[in-house]
């Protein structure tokens, strides 16, 4: 009985397979029909979007630049660039095959592919730009830099609370871009910026959010003040006959007290007297230990060097964690910042329709 029940599963398993085999093949076959009877980019493409979502993910990739072109013929740039965003945000641009169309339709697809791989604003990483320095501030950092890779050049705008606070050029490769931290190291939440970029008449516009985490720790308290008062009172008389009097206090700030070590009378502005008594502008080198000095000058030369040569390259992370001493009413506090960038969203627009 379990044998059946087990050979009764196998059979609807491959019955499924071979209905989703044939049902693929059965796009691509009516696809390509579509393109042979000369139907319109608009019939085309909706005749595809209304089967997209049933499509594998092996599919996909192909099916959503076929809608890019197909609906760019049609001339309807909003839902040509909609596909296209999700052709190379989604898909990363990868993974494509038209050889069950027609060849002159393969041809156009292979050149509008190439035409947008050298132009698409297509962002491979972005990630916090760390310097090879202490892990602890004396001060907060004054900006976030931001490391930007990019595949393609485009222009920027970088939005944050509805106001357009960097804007430029990003190359092909590796750029930065420096941000003030004030307003984001000012307490814990979630801070969302929009990054938008441009080629030709696309913009892509991406939702990024800055996760900010504040903790804090006194490392040493402020000792309490000892507030010095002063009354004042003054008094109109005629005579023996009391007109008027006013009364006034005033909080005094205890004066700063520096204790500075004794005067020896002597002003040296080259630093301390040498010990033989000469001064050191007349302090020479002997010819004799000349080779000796050289010797140590060189050997000094390349400690340095392999010392800045060990010196780690910067770091490019989407999390990191900033420690910096502040102070405050309640004493010097070390400060933790955890910040962590994330990608929300994306969305495609067309300039020509968004401007003004």
């Amino acid at each position: 009985m379990k044998s059946r029940n087990w050979l009764f599963l196998i059979q609807i398993a491959l019955i499924l397979f071979f209905a989703t085999r044939a049902a693929a093949q059965d796009w691509k076959q009516d696809l390509a029909s579509l393109f042979l009877q000369n139907f319109s980019p608009a019939e085309i493409a909706s005749s595809l979007e209304t089967s997209f979502d049933s499509l594998s993910q092996e599919e996909k990739p192909s099916a959503s630049l076929i809608l890019a072109f197909t609906w760019q013929r049609a001339n309807n740039l909003s839902r040509s660039y909609s596909w296209l965003a999700r052709f190379f945000e989604d898909f990363r641009g990868e993974g494509v095959f038209f050889d069950f169309l027609p060849r002159t339709i393969q041809n156009e697809l292979w050149a509008y592919l190439r035409q947008w791989q050298s132009r698409y604003p297509l962002i491979n990483d972005l990630a916090f730009l760390l310097p090879a320095e202490a892990e602890t501030r004396l001060s907060p950092p004054d900006n976030l830099i931001l490391a930007v890779q990019m595949a393609n050049s485009a222009f920027f705008k970088l939005i944050f609370e509805d106001e357009t606070i960097k804007a430029g050029l990003l190359q092909k490769g590796l750029n930065t871009i420096s941000l003030e931290s004030g307003p984001f190291l000012r307490q814990s939440g979630a801070k969302t910026f929009y990054l938008e970029l441009k080629a030709e008449d696309l913009i892509i516009r991406r939702e990024i959010t800055l996760e900010v985490s504040l903790s804090s720790e006194v490392i040493l308290a402020s000792a309490p003040r000892a507030d010095i008062t002063r009354r004042y009172r003054v008094s109109l008389l005629l005579g023996d006959k009391l007109l008027a009097q006013s009364q006034s206090t005033f909080r005094l700030t205890p004066p700063v007290q520096v204790t500075l070590p004794p005067a020896d009378g002597r002003y040296s502005p080259y630093g301390p007297v040498h010990p033989s008594g000469r001064d050191s502008p007349n302090i020479g080198v002997s010819i004799l230990s000349l080779p000796a000095v050289i010797s140590d000058l060189i050997k000094e030369f390349k400690t340095r060097k392999e010392e800045k040569e060990r010196t780690p390259p910067p770091e490019i992370k989407r999390e990191i964690k900033l420690v910096y001493l502040n102070q405050t009413q309640r004493g010097l506090e070390k400060m933790t910042a955890d910040l962590k960038l994330e990608f929300k969203g994306y969305q495609a627009i067309v300039f020509s329709l968004s401007s003004p």
